[in-house]
């Protein structure tokens, strides 16, 4: 409603197969005219459900019958957008060189990290996904088979690494020039021991605003602060806050656009990549954290 829809309908547990049906019941009862004021937004918290619910959608509309289409599953998409966005930002500002030609690590194999990895790779990054969860039994077989769906299905060349120990995770930030901490809220990536074994100029991103915090030291309005000799942290809530303005700038582009455009990552990469330049000025948003204390496992 903040970014002036008047009526907003959810639906619950959609399957591809049901999309089909929502779909064609919303646009048939309206004109032309008026499927240029409406708005699908898939959601959910399964990316590959989501991608599914989105093709369906899509092949059910034809000219003139076509809506806009935004897909955020678990806000994992305008998430992973923003922090690469702000990433590249700030290195440029910090005159650190360009995203494009670092090697980065990215601890998190959930929405956030895939997204992140696809991304990267496909600005020509050198990328590693990295699943640091101890209690991952099958660890060196499941980043493997996420290297490669990564590569059949987005076409993306990405290194799938199994890193559940301080020693092995200091070896992958070692070997990196950005990190990305995406794992569960709540779980420590990162310990300052960790950090005093690192000998090179590294930048860190964390989108957890759940204490522990997935960086030890970092602070969440943090923007490229040195937390250790050479080490720039860059904290969730300055990358929540362009992630916010993101959301809102996109519900507001696909009510006022009717032209049909779908709102995925890749369009949200580029549209918080024109919010950081100051092209567009969305309003500003109040931001509420909530913290909850329970731990849980990394990904």
């Amino acid at each position: 409603y903040d970014a002036g829809f008047s009526v907003v309908v959810p639906y619950e547990n959609v399957t591809p197969e049901e999309a089909k049906r929502i779909v064609q019941d919303a646009i048939f009862s309206r004109d032309p005219k008026g499927i240029k004021h409406t708005t699908f937004f898939i959601g959910g918290k399964d990316m590959e459900k989501a991608e599914a619910v989105l093709k369906i959608a899509r092949d059910s509309m034809f000219p003139p019958f076509e809506a806009s289409t935004i897909i955020d599953p678990a806000g994992a998409y305008t998430t992973a957008a923003a922090m690469i966005a702000k990433v590249e930002e700030a290195l440029t500002r910090s005159k650190l060189g360009n995203l494009k030609d670092k090697r980065c690590a990215i601890f998190g194999t959930g929405a956030i990290g895939r997204v992140a990895a696809i991304l990267l790779a496909r600005l020509g990054c050198d990328v590693k996904i990295v699943s640091p969860n101890p209690d991952r039994a099958d660890g060196e077989e499941y980043v493997t088979k996420l290297s490669s769906v990564l590569q059949s299905k987005y076409g993306v060349t990405v290194e799938g690494v199994f890193a559940p120990t301080p020693a092995k995770k200091v070896e992958v930030i070692e070997k990196s020039d950005v990190i990305f901490c995406v794992s569960v809220a709540g779980v420590r990536i990162i310990s300052k021991e960790m950090l005093n074994e690192i000998k090179l100029a590294k930048v860190i991103a964390d989108v957890n605003a759940v204490p522990p915090l997935g960086v030890e030291g970092i602070k969440l309005e943090d923007d490229m602060r040195e937390i250790a000799p050479g080490i720039f942290c860059i904290g969730a809530l300055t990358i929540g806050r362009l992630k916010y303005k993101l959301e809102r700038e996109i519900l507001k582009e696909a009510r006022r656009n009717g032209k049909g455009t779908i709102y995925n990552y890749n369009y949200a990469f580029q549209l918080a990549r024109k919010i950081l330049k100051g092209e567009i000025s969305p309003t500003k948003l109040a931001v509420t954290l909530s913290y909850p204390s329970k731990e849980k496992k990394g990904s």
